[in-house]
């Protein structure tokens, strides 16, 4: 039997697919890039900024063609369109930022261009709605972006999700990358370190010391919003880097360098893209979804309360700058626990 092929099959392939940018355009970015790090954005910042900036030459060019940003630059109001009138639907902190992007990308490049970048802004907002500001720190700009959530809620993890993602971590490799997994996942679920700080550390990070909260044993330190910090590695985590570092010794491979190395006797640390592959396979493997950085730092918290420590102890364990993120971390766990509660008491 024959099929007809659909109308909207081709469209749907090239729609799919991100229209690379221009030459020019790449190198405008990394200007960008350069000029937001001088000014002291963080890593994670610039990323994003630049993701946006992306995004919106796509909006702006054509389904095969992103529109240069030299040109776009110059046409305050499709970039007023774009930020109104997405192709897709986005959420408010997407637009948002898509909007931040935009107004520092005409403050730091726009001279280059040959733009009057405080005459350009002064477009720019005359061509986007507003609303009465709630405030000193706002102008009331209205973007595009939708209250809703975009991204589907995970898991609540409990101390035995934990352990079996770690036990599925190793299960498609062998030898010492199977045991640099098991580390790298236990170090996810079982610590406060973050990926992008596990694939920066070096063995010369890692310590034995007593922290601020009687703990005593092994310590990852870390730069952390201009801070140095000495985190604990409790528990799975301190074991499985301890497994990690007589593996690599076993094998011939010394004990120095990057932690987690991306293969074989390189000194080439994995990378975040890479971590975060290792993570999804285990998920996949123990039964469970792919779980974000906030999921598996809720149930550290979790299993570090039912270890007996304070919210002050748990939030100084994981690094966290303020107690009351632990409270927003263990909220799905703590109304789990109250619905158990309600369960045990109309049983009985």
């Amino acid at each position: 039997m024959m099929r007809q092929r659909s109308l909207f099959d081709q469209a749907e392939i090239v729609a799919s697919r991100r229209p690379p940018l221009d030459d020019e355009s790449e190198r405008l970015l990394r200007q960008y890039a350069q000029e937001r790090a001088k000014e002291g954005a963080s890593r994670q910042s610039v990323l994003r900024e630049v993701s946006q900036l992306r995004s919106i030459t796509r909006e702006c060019g054509c389904p095969d063609r992103a529109r240069p940003l030299a040109s776009l630059f110059t046409d305050m109001g499709q970039i007023a369109r774009a930020l109104q009138e997405p192709s897709t639907p986005i959420s408010r902190s997407t637009g948002r930022a898509r909007l931040i992007a935009v107004q520092r990308f005409i403050r730091i490049i726009g001279p280059g261009l040959g733009r009057a970048a405080d005459s350009d802004l002064v477009t720019l907002d005359a061509l986007l709605p507003v609303r009465r500001s709630a405030g000193w720190h706002t102008t009331g700009t209205l973007v595009a972006g939708e209250t809703g959530r975009r991204r589907r809620r995970g898991p609540t993890l409990d101390t035995a999700d934990l352990r079996s993602i770690i036990d599925a971590a190793g299960e498609s490799s062998d030898g010492l990358r199977n045991v640099r997994d098991r580390a790298l996942v236990a170090l996810q679920c079982f610590s406060g370190l973050r990926i992008e700080e596990l694939v920066r550390l070096r063995w010369d990070d890692l310590d034995t010391n007593l922290t601020d909260v009687g703990y005593y044993g092994l310590t990852a330190s870390v730069d952390r919003a201009g801070r140095r910090l000495r985190l604990p590695l409790p528990g799975p985590a301190g074991e499985a880097l301890n497994d990690l570092r007589s593996g690599a010794l076993v094998g011939g491979a010394p004990a120095s360098g990057s932690v987690f190395k991306a293969s074989g006797r390189s000194d080439r640390s994995i990378s975040y893209r890479g971590a975060r592959k290792v993570l999804v396979e285990a998920c996949r493997r123990a039964g469970l979804p792919p779980v974000t950085s906030a999921d598996l730092r809720a149930g550290c918290a979790h299993w570090l309360r039912s270890q007996g420590l304070s919210d002050h102890e748990v939030a100084m364990v994981l690094g966290l700058a303020r107690v009351r993120s632990v409270d927003r971390l263990l909220s799905r766990h703590a109304a789990l626990d109250a619905q158990r509660r309600v369960r045990e008491q109309v049983s009985e």
